[in-house]
C-alpha cells in the first residue's frame, strides 16, 4: 500500500496541468495550443532559474510561454491570444483560482496531500515566479527520486554511451543529468530562501548541516567528473569526420558546460550558506517588534492557551512575551562601579521645582502615533456624521487603508467610552465631539466584531 500511495501521489502532482486542460474551452483557448507543452515549458524555467540563482518574474514567464505558443499557431494569429493561452497556462499552474492556494487532493477518504506547483513571491522587479519541490519532482519526469543517485547513475550511463560513440543518446542522457543537477540546486535553494524569511522552519541543527555535507561531497566529485566527460568529448570531436556526429557531440559539449556551471553554482550557494544563516538570524532576532493594537487578547491568545496542556501553554506564552517585550539584554554588574556606588556619600534632598508639563508637549514621537495623512482621511470619514448619524459598519465600508478604518473604529469606540477622567479633557481634542450609542444591532466587520455603533456628532458641536 504504501508504493501505491507514493506512485498515486506522483501521479496527481500531473491533474492541475490536465485540469488547466479540461478547462481551457470555458476560457475560449484556441485548440491549436499545445497547454500540456505550454505547461511544462513553464515548470521548466522556473525550475532552471532556482538552478542557477537567477530570479524569474511573472512578466518574463508569461513572455516566454506566449512565444513558445506563438509557434504552435499560424504565423497570421493574433498575438494576444498567444499571451491569453500563457496566462491560462501560468494561472492554472498558481491556482489562481483558488487564490493561489495550495492544490488539496485526499487519498482513499482519509489523508489530505496538499502541494503547490508555482507560486509567487515579491522581488525587486516585481513578482517573481518560484517552483515547488513537487515541480521539481514534475520537472524530473515526476519520479520520486533521490537527485544525488539520479546523476550519478546518468554519468554511469553517460560515459557508456561515450564509450559505444552513442552520442545522439548521450546528448539525452546529458540533458536528463543537467535536470538532475537543477534539482539538487534548485532544493538547496528553497532551503536558503526560507531561512531568509523565517531561520525557525529550517532545521539548522541536523537535516541544513547534513544537506550541506552531502552537496559539498557531491560537488567536488561532479566537478572533476564533469572536466573529465568535457575533455574526452572535445578530443573526439577533433577526430570525428561525420558532420552529424559532430553537430550532435557540439550539442553534447554545450549540455556539459551547463552542467558545470550549475555546479559551480552549487558550489557557491554551499560555501555561502552558513553566512546567510548568520545574518538571517541576527536580522529577525533584532528584528522590529510587532505592533499588537488590534489583537483580541481574550479570545485568540486567553482562552486557546488555557485550554491547552501546562507544557504547551508555557511555550505559547513564551512566545507570545518574548515577540511583545523584545529582546532583553542583561546589564553586566562591574564591581569597580559597584564599589564606587557603595561608598558614594549621599544625596542631599534640596527642594527642586519641576515645571509642569503642558498639555500636548512630548519628547521624541509617540511610536504608537498616525500619520498626518491617516489622521486626515479618519477624519474626512468621521465628519459624515455631521449631516446624519451613521452605523459604524457604514462608515468602515470601502476603506481600503487598514491604518484609517483602524482609527475610525478606535475614534467609534473612544466616543462610545472615553477613557479620561474629566468629560471636557475629553472634549478639548480634535474629533472628541463624536458620541456613539449602541444601536442593538450587530457589527460584522474583518477588523472588528460586537455591537454595533452609531456615530454622530453632539449638539454642542452642531451649535458650534
Amino acid at each position: 500500500m504504501t508504493d501505491v500511495r507514493t506512485r498515486w501521489r506522483a501521479l496527481i502532482l500531473t491533474d492541475p496541468v490536465a485540469r488547466l486542460v479540461r478547462n481551457a474551452p470555458h476560457a475560449n483557448i484556441h485548440e491549436a495550443y499545445d497547454l500540456r507543452q505550454l505547461a511544462l515549458a513553464a515548470i521548466d524555467l522556473a525550475v532552471a532559474s532556482l538552478g542557477f540563482a537567477r530570479s524569474l518574474t511573472l512578466a518574463e514567464l508569461i513572455e516566454s510561454i506566449a512565444e513558445l505558443a506563438g509557434r504552435m499557431r499560424a504565423p497570421g494569429a493574433d498575438p494576444a491570444e498567444h499571451e491569453d493561452a500563457a496566462r491560462w497556462v501560468v494561472k492554472g499552474l498558481l491556482n489562481d483560482a483558488d487564490q493561489q492556494r495550495a492544490f488539496v487532493y485526499t487519498y482513499d477518504n482519509r489523508e489530505e496531500y496538499a502541494f503547490k506547483l508555482l507560486q509567487l513571491q515579491d522581488g525587486a522587479d516585481g513578482a517573481v515566479v518560484l517552483a515547488s519541490p513537487q515541480a521539481v519532482m514534475l520537472y524530473l519526469s515526476g519520479l520520486d527520486l533521490d537527485v544525488d543517485d539520479a546523476e550519478a547513475a546518468f554519468s554511469v550511463v553517460l560515459q557508456r554511451q561515450l564509450r559505444d560513440r552513442r552520442f545522439e543518446a548521450a546528448g539525452r542522457t546529458a540533458v536528463q543529468a543537467e535536470r538532475a543537477s537543477v534539482a539538487m540546486s534548485a532544493s538547496l535553494a528553497d532551503v536558503l530562501d526560507a531561512t531568509k524569511r523565517d531561520v525557525r522552519s529550517v532545521d539548522w541543527v541536523a537535516d541544513v548541516p547534513q544537506r550541506l555535507a552531502r552537496a559539498r561531497e557531491h560537488v567536488e566529485a561532479r566537478i572533476a567528473a564533469d572536466a573529465e566527460v568535457l575533455d574526452h568529448v572535445a578530443a573526439g570531436i577533433d577526430a570525428e569526420t561525420d558532420p552529424a556526429v559532430r553537430r550532435a557531440s557540439g550539442d553534447l559539449v554545450d549540455t556539459l558546460r551547463r552542467i558545470r556551471q550549475v555546479h559551480l553554482d552549487l558550489a557557491d550557494r554551499v560555501s555561502g550558506a552558513r553566512t546567510i544563516f548568520i545574518q538571517a538570524q541576527l536580522q529577525q532576532v533584532f528584528a522590529r517588534r510587532v505592533h499588537l493594537r488590534l489583537l483580541n487578547v481574550e479570545q485568540e491568545l486567553l482562552h486557546p492557551v488555557l485550554g491547552l496542556p501546562a507544557q504547551q501553554a508555557a511555550t505559547v506564552a513564551e512566545a507570545f512575551g518574548d515577540r511583545v517585550l523584545g529582546l532583553q539584554i542583561p546589564r553586566l554588574l562591574q564591581l569597580d562601579s559597584l564599589i564606587d556606588v557603595l561608598l558614594a556619600p549621599p544625596k542631599a534632598e534640596g527642594n527642586t521645582d519641576l515645571d509642569a508639563e503642558e498639555p500636548g508637549e512630548t519628547e521624541g514621537v509617540d511610536p504608537q502615533s498616525y500619520p498626518a495623512h491617516v489622521v486626515a482621511a479618519a477624519t474626512r470619514i468621521l465628519r459624515r456624521a455631521q449631516e446624519r448619524p451613521v452605523a459604524l459598519s457604514e462608515l468602515l465600508k470601502n476603506i481600503d487603508d487598514d491604518e484609517t478604518a483602524e482609527l475610525v473604529m478606535l475614534s467609534a469606540l473612544w466616543a462610545y467610552a472615553p477613557d479620561v477622567a474629566d468629560p471636557e479633557e475629553q472634549r478639548s481634542a480634535d474629533l472628541t465631539a463624536l458620541v456613539a450609542e449602541r444601536t442593538g444591532g450587530t457589527l460584522e466587520n474583518a477588523m472588528v466584531w460586537g455591537d454595533e455603533l452609531l456615530v454622530k456628532y453632539s449638539e454642542e458641536e452642531d451649535e458650534a
